[in-house]
């Protein structure tokens, strides 16, 4: 009597109808590892850095424990690699388009808009990875000061560009740094506030950069860019 063929078809069955496992592919270890990184990030945005464990990491990402000990080391590592690492490099991309010198009065408007609702829009999309690690600065001190250095640096080197490069009869006298960080302030609240920032950081750059402006400054400003709802006026 001839014995029925074992080899399974495409599907995975053999002669007959009969289902034979199939050896599971092992993932690739780059693939594996980014998969792992973004099952922690889900873990730690829900529980906490406290409240989660590598056991909590590895049944969300179907493995074991020994596998993310593998690739990680530790839950502190863990925590590095998968939220603090990828937040400083998001917040670094973020700084690094200063408001435009050397145009007219009009493209600084709307720079200064670009850049605020840029970090307004990241706020509003990434918060709750925001959000999740500076609660954590008790355990991780080094975040906050990295922020506040990256930030300081880049209000910095906007604030000596801006100061050498604006037309004196145009803007009034004003403490550049502190205008700067006054309007990521704002828009960072544009972010966690409402479905689209948009309006918010618009009526924001309106009443910042039209209050940094001498009456010289604000009339050719209003013929670059005419006043927010000024449209709306003509069209009605």
């Amino acid at each position: 009597m001839l014995e029925r063929s074992r080899t399974p078809d495409s599907r995975g069955f053999v002669a007959g109808g009969e289902e034979l496992a199939m050896p599971r592919r092992r993932m690739p270890s780059g693939q594996r590892r980014a998969q792992l990184v973004s099952k922690a990030k889900g873990a730690f945005i829900e529980g906490g850095y406290r409240g989660t464990t590598t056991k909590d990491v590895a049944e969300a990402a179907g493995v074991s424990e020994a596998l993310i000990t593998k690739h990680f080391g530790t839950k502190e590592e863990l925590f590095r690699h998968s939220m603090i690492e990828p937040l400083l490099e998001m917040l670094n991309e973020a700084v690094k388009s200063p408001m435009p010198t050397g145009v007219g009065i009009g493209e600084r408007y709307r720079g200064l808009y670009d850049f605020y609702y840029g970090w307004a829009k990241i706020v509003h999309e990434h918060g709750a990875l925001l959000w999740a690690v500076l609660r954590e600065t008790q355990n991780f001190p080094e975040i906050a000061t990295t922020i506040a250095a990256m930030f300081k640096r880049h209000v910095q080197e906007v604030a000596e560009v801006l100061t050498t490069s604006l037309e004196r009869e145009q803007f009034r006298d004003f403490d550049v740094e502190i205008a700067t960080y006054l309007g990521l302030g704002a828009a960072t609240i544009a972010g966690m506030v409402g479905d689209d920032p948009e309006y918010f950081v618009r009526e924001t750059v309106e009443l910042m950069f039209r209050g940094m402006l001498t009456p010289q400054g604000r009339r050719a400003l209003d013929v670059a860019v005419p006043p927010l709802g000024a449209k709306d006026e003509e069209k009605s």
